[in-house]
């Protein structure tokens, strides 16, 4: 048996810590890759969104070399990623593809149907190898995206420019290469090490953007065309709203766990929406882009895939957001042909504009008198 798996920003890093902790074979299909994306389009409908056709471009690149089973975790609900499962899986046969398929409903995972559904991979593996396992994969989920938050704090601040993007190349060509947890961890830790000695100007104040949106497209630089990076590399600290360690914690950890918690971003989403669920994460980006305007962000942008029906539904509350908070929100909608050299000219308008902002508020603050 040999796996494959789809992408998804960084977490393809955790899966390749799980799988090689279990001893099992797989292929990982290249980062980034436009051969990917070629393959994915040719055979997807026109209309299906970037997410479909970038995990497709996946598979196909897996199947072609050597895999014979496909790992992938989907959801169910008003979203059409509930049917990519059963669309992907009858594109790949009619292309003439033979594989196992095995499909995790992340949005009503259990460990029972965890261990069902993973039988086939998980046979004569001890039980605390599994715990182990899934234990490291987790650690490491939550160490990969703090690192990827330590390189964003210093990026916008950092005296010579591209030091972080730098450490970070580095770090993701050997995450692609070295196996094993003890040398993923080592490569975590150093690679830390490297970004926090990393020099920066203290008296910069950079603008804060948070960043919302369907979860795919605002994980995966591929698709994205690295928004993070950019936004960075112009003097912008960026909170990822939608970071492979947030989805985790909501879809999985936060369902495993009996006490449920009330979730802010939904109840906050509650006075635009009037629901809790348009499909997606739409809820996540109303509620988000509600919580982050009091918190204190100059900026706000939200960016999906052409045809999203959720994202387009979550686009509607934002006028009303924006007049209750005065906190500029902008939106940018991706596919295959997006150009950019033009997303590039909106970022930089959008930083330009909230730098002015922020100058124009300081300035008009009232001094206070001296005692």
């Amino acid at each position: 048996m040999k796996l494959t798996f789809p992408h998804m920003g960084n977490a393809y890093i955790a899966v390749k810590v799980l799988l090689d902790t279990l001893g099992l074979d797989y292929y990982l299909p290249p980062v980034g890759s436009k051969e990917t994306m070629r393959l994915g389009i040719a055979y997807s409908p026109e209309f299906m969104c970037l997410p479909f056709k970038t995990v497709l471009g996946d598979f196909i690149q897996g199947l072609n070399n050597g895999a014979d089973t496909i790992l992938f975790g989907g959801g169910d609900g008003q979203c059409r990623m509930s049917y990519y499962g059963d669309l992907h899986k009858e594109i790949l046969r009619g292309l003439g593809y033979k594989f196992n398929y095995i499909h995790l409903n992340f949005n009503h995972i259990s460990y029972r149907d965890m261990t069902e559904k993973l039988g086939p991979l998980l046979e004569n593996k001890k039980g605390i190898l599994v715990a182990r396992a899934l234990t490291r994969a987790v650690w490491t989920v939550f160490a990969v995206d703090n690192l990827y938050h330590i390189a964003g704090k210093k990026r916008c601040r950092e005296v010579k420019k591209g030091s972080a993007d730098g450490i970070m190349r580095d770090f993701e060509k050997q995450a692609q290469t070295v196996k094993g947890f003890r040398n993923i961890r080592g490569e975590i830790l150093a690679t830390r090490k490297k970004l926090r000695q990393i020099e920066t100007d203290k008296n910069f104040e950079p603008v804060k953007i948070a960043l919302v949106g369907e979860i795919f497209i605002s994980s995966e630089p591929s698709t994205n065309l690295e928004i993070e990076k950019k936004l960075g590399n112009m003097g912008a600290l960026v909170y990822n709203t939608m970071s492979v360690s947030e989805w985790i914690l909501k879809h999985c950890v936060s369902f495993l766990i009996p006490v449920k918690r009330p979730d802010k971003a939904v109840e906050a989403a509650q006075e635009y929406l009037h629901t809790d669920d348009v499909g997606g994460h739409g809820v996540y980006t109303v509620g988000n882009t509600e919580l982050l305007s009091r918190g204190g962000y100059d900026g706000i942008i939200q960016i999906y895939p052409f045809t999203c029906m959720p994202e387009i539904i979550a686009q509607t509350a934002f006028s009303e957001i924006q007049k209750k908070h005065s906190v500029p929100v902008m939106t940018l909608i991706v596919d295959e042909m997006t150009g950019e050299a033009g997303y590039v000219t909106r970022l930089e308008a959008f930083v330009d504009m909230l730098r002015m902002k922020k100058e124009q508020t300081a300035d008009a603050e009232p001094i206070a008198p001296k005692p």
